[in-house]
């Protein structure tokens, strides 16, 4: 009896995790497609380049980009403001480091959910949504950065908080 118990209650635990797995599977399918860069219009350029437009956050002392902070706190890049342009380097440093893809720019890692926390209910209708509240946190961050410099940067440190509505389709849950 005790076996039965122990197997029916084992089925029931691995059930839950199925569910919240294929959740997770869902989230990361969608969230998982696009990194965490900073990058220019043309990212195919020679360094050091003026940028046109001023570039500052609220309080008037970053670059308004917390990765861009990241990377000049890291030493990796110069960020040089004037009146009415800013010049961006990369640093000797960030050339060694090759920080730089003339395609996406300079990239930290990519989202992927660190945890599913919950999840509402599949109504009985034709079709099966469920809002899913769950944590991510950054993935593949390259070994040159410093994740103290990019503190500012969600997910780096700290798990942050998210939430999805996915939708129950004949191939497993999709992010809507």
């Amino acid at each position: 009896m005790k076996k039965i118990l122990l197997v029916a209650g084992t089925a029931l635990i691995l059930a839950g995790c199925g569910e919240k797995g294929d959740f997770e599977d869902a989230i990361n399918a969608k969230i998982g497609q696009s990194k965490s860069c900073f990058s220019l219009r043309n990212n195919n350029v020679n360094f050091p380049v003026q940028l046109s437009k001023p570039r500052f956050d609220e309080t008037g002392t970053g670059t308004g980009s917390v990765i861009l902070d990241g990377l000049v706190e890291q030493g990796l890049m110069a960020f040089d403001k004037g009146w009415d342009s800013n010049t961006l380097g990369i640093t000797e440093e960030g050339k060694q480091a090759k920080i730089w893809d003339a395609k996406e720019g300079v990239c930290i890692g990519r989202r992927v959910v660190d945890e599913v926390k919950e999840w509402t209910e599949p109504g009985e209708g034709n079709q099966k949504i469920v809002r899913v509240s769950y944590t991510w946190k950054l993935a593949d961050v390259p070994g040159w950065v410093n994740k103290e410099a990019f503190s500012a940067v969600k997910g780096m440190n700290k798990p942050a908080d998210g939430t999805m509505i996915l939708v129950k389709t004949n191939n497993g849950w999709k992010a809507d």
